[in-house]
């Protein structure tokens, strides 16, 4: 992957191109960002630009042996390691087992999360990790000869399901093979283990500017700049979601929360339920496609109940709805609201039973759309 493949952060690639032209690589590095920021394009087009044999001031070439060995997953001192789930049978139980449909997935969607790569293994509730065998197997892989000149490397893609089996790999990460880096990618500092964070140079990969994402999409779905940018306003930095949210745009959602917020008031169990039935039924996509929307109208709604400058972007056509909506959003109860709408998208992100989730977060919304504004 090129570094021009790769959305926004430009900060982050002039820093690595930077230290590789001043012969500053450390042989521990940890690319640290929320889902779709990029951060493991950033780590595949980094490791591109370091074997590159034909190298420009600001990318690899593109078209050196090694460049298209690393486009096509064919170069064979390039390595990944990723959570996946073990079979019952010895030749499933490395990544490599799983290495076409790791290829098949970046190649459609870099940008993609755990949860999108568990559909591609089709995991269904299976949770995967990196286990004490696949770690043996990245010891025994990196200490194979080179076949190329230039670095051996490996992408451990989340290192958050590497659990204390993980301290197999110390010794190597702290002392690696000449011209060997380790590279990982992860979301979470706090599921790491320590004894592995602390041997890594941390590379910080901040949210997507808002114009990047809309810009993106533009050029990639040909969407107006008034739908992108709606979309990359409530995709907030995630580039993964924002694609999610383009697939869904044939969907009103608007009807379908008006509808809600007004049972949610008034606590209209009978319809209240058949609405929930019906939402369970459309799909876990769907569900987070809703949830996103929701969240981007509840902060259009706070700004118009300050009476300060809305975003410009309609979210919902409807004047006397939000004529008479927003003056129940407030200081006293978006904190919660948007807590738990997030809390929402990232347990049915992870298959939570939609109709126990809806049924309790709209129990949540009734008691705080009741809730009196303290700080008025």
């Amino acid at each position: 992957m090129l570094f021009a493949d790769v959305i926004g952060q430009s900060r982050i690639k002039e820093k690595l191109i930077q230290s590789i032209q001043e012969g500053r690589v450390a042989h521990a590095q940890l690319f640290l960002g929320m889902n779709g920021t990029g951060a493991l394009p950033l780590a595949m087009a980094y490791a591109q630009y370091l074997n590159c044999t034909n190298k420009l001031d600001h990318d690899s070439c593109g078209n050196c042996p090694s460049c298209h060995k690393m486009q096509t997953f064919t170069h064979p001192d390039m390595h990944f390691s990723y959570p996946f789930i073990p079979q019952k049978s010895n030749s499933a139980t490395e990544s490599t087992a799983y290495f076409k449909e790791w290829k098949e997935a970046l190649q459609l969607n870099p940008y993609q999360n755990y949860a999108d790569w568990m559909d591609c293994l089709d995991a269904e509730n299976k949770q995967g990790n990196i286990s004490a065998t696949e770690c043996r197997s990245i010891l025994r892989r990196l200490t194979l000869k080179p076949m190329y000149e230039g670095f051996k490397i490996l992408i451990m893609w989340l290192p958050e399901y590497l659990g204390t089996q993980g301290n197999i790999l110390l010794k190597s990460l702290e002392e690696p093979p000449e011209n060997t880096l380790y590279i990982l990618v992860a979301e979470n500092e706090e599921l790491i283990l320590p004894t592995i964070l602390s041997r890594t140079q941390v590379i910080r990969v901040p949210r997507l500017k808002e114009e990047e994402i809309t810009e993106k999409i533009m050029q990639v779905y040909g969407l107006k700049t008034d739908e992108a940018q709606r979309i990359a306003m409530l995709a907030d930095g995630n580039y993964n979601e924002a694609q999610k949210l383009v697939q869904s745009t044939e969907n009103d959602y608007s009807k379908e929360f008006i509808d809600w917020m007004r049972m949610c008031f008034v606590l209209n169990m009978p319809a209240l339920l058949k609405w929930i039935d019906a939402m369970a039924a459309t799909g876990r996509e769907n569900q987070k496609g809703f949830l996103a929307y929701s969240i981007g109208l509840l902060r259009e709604c706070l700004l118009k109940n300050k009476h300060l400058p809305v975003l410009n972007r309609a979210l919902i056509n409807d004047a006397d709805f939000m004529q008479k909506f927003p003056t129940f959003i407030h200081e006293g109860n978006i904190y919660d609201l948007v807590k738990h709408f997030n809390e929402s998208h990232y347990y049915i992100e992870r298959n939570a039973h939609p109709k126990i989730l809806f049924f309790n977060l709209s129990l949540l919304i009734h008691e705080l759309l009741k809730r009196e504004n303290i700080f008025a």
